[in-house]
């Protein structure tokens, strides 16, 4: 059963889709294609080659169907999978490239968070192509001992305190939008989904270093008092209660690091920081609605708005949005390339279950 997180299209979408739905997986392709395709031409030398990345994102968005829980919206999980998709090209081609979700302007020096710690992270918290949360850590495939329930056991109990830690960034991020408490979103998104330094935000939204070090202590603090709170764990007697108070919490002390609101022994603050990297970058919790970037375009939003929309866009370079911009642009030119939707349908749908 598919989360809150997706929306009734896409929920419905999806019900079609794993019926074998023809019609319905064509609806899908052309509800998201020219976004994907926007992604992938920024990234790659030839547009053939990015529509062959489109194509090989929509086939194994038709494998990984049994897997997809709904953990984030659907457009999250096709980008996730685009994303490997190029990574994977990179690859091949021989091509040393950074593929980062964030193009940051205005002279900012880059992200503070090391990028092979982020990428290790991500596939850890579940920004994974096949949709499939988790996975086995070093400890566990040295320890021959362990039992494959263990392995089941520990595997589900990180599954929840992800999806703790996620629901907690979802519910600070929901309270700065509706409290239009935007400084502090800035903030909150510059270190955690760009993985911009201190200084550098501070630079970027002209504030000192000090007032984003008491904003990011506030967030991280309410985010572990949000992650904390006493739910039921697979470790509790009673795993089935539900009521506050009737169980430990389902966070242990390790589950706390892995979430990156603990404490390491070796002080490894910038693995802390790559995992919250990784979940907000999975969910996109901050990223604005698609209404909210047509009236960005449309040059309707409201001030405060617009410039949260403008710094998220153009300071920050949030890659997934400047797709979906990029394609309002085209419809707005009547520039989208005719034939493209049918030969990516037409390419996939042998792929569709039976």
């Amino acid at each position: 059963m598919e989360s809150d997180v997706l929306g009734e299209a896409d929920r419905h979408l999806l019900q079609l889709v794993r019926a074998g739905d023809g019609d319905g997986w064509s609806q899908l392709v052309s509800r998201y294609q020219r976004r994907l395709l926007a992604f992938a031409n920024r990234r790659v030398d030839q547009s053939a080659t990015g529509q062959d990345l489109v194509q090989e994102t929509f086939i194994h968005f038709l494998k990984s169907l049994n897997s997809f829980r709904g953990e984030c919206d659907l457009e999250s999980f096709l980008f996730r999978i685009l994303r490997r998709r190029i990574i994977d090209h990179y690859r091949t081609t021989g091509q040393k490239r950074r593929l980062a979700s964030c193009e940051i302007s205005d002279g900012a020096s880059g992200p503070s968070v090391d990028q092979h710690a982020m990428d290790h992270r991500a596939e850890k918290f579940g920004a994974v192509d096949d949709g499939a949360l988790g996975h086995w850590s070093i400890e566990d495939l040295a320890s021959a001992d362990l039992t494959a329930s263990h392995h089941a056991r520990r595997r589900e109990q990180h599954e929840i305190d992800q999806h703790r830690l996620s629901q907690a960034i979802a519910m600070i991020t929901e309270d700065l939008r509706r409290s239009e408490k935007f400084r502090d979103l800035k903030i909150a998104e510059g270190l955690f989904y760009a993985g911009v330094s201190n200084k550098q935000l501070a630079s970027l939204l002209s504030v000192s270093a000090n007032e984003v070090a008491v904003v990011k202590h506030r967030l991280v603090k309410k985010l572990g008092e949000l992650v904390g709170e006493r739910q039921p764990s697979l470790d509790s007697k009673e795993p089935g209660l539900s009521e506050p108070g009737l169980s430990e919490p389902g966070l242990s002390e390790a589950g706390l690091y892995e979430a990156g609101l603990g404490e390491s022994s070796c002080g490894e603050a910038s693995l802390s920081d790559a995992d919250l990297q990784a979940v907000w970058e999975w969910h996109r919790p901050s990223c604005p609605k698609r209404s909210t970037l047509g009236k960005y375009t449309l040059g309707i939003l409201p001030e405060r708005w617009s410039d949260f929309v403008n710094f998220h866009v153009e300071t920050l370079g949030c890659t997934f949005c400047n797709a979906n911009l990029e394609e309002f642009q085209r419809d707005q030119s009547n520039d989208s390339k005719p034939g493209v939707t049918d030969q990516l349908f037409q390419s996939t749908i042998g792929f569709l279950p039976r």
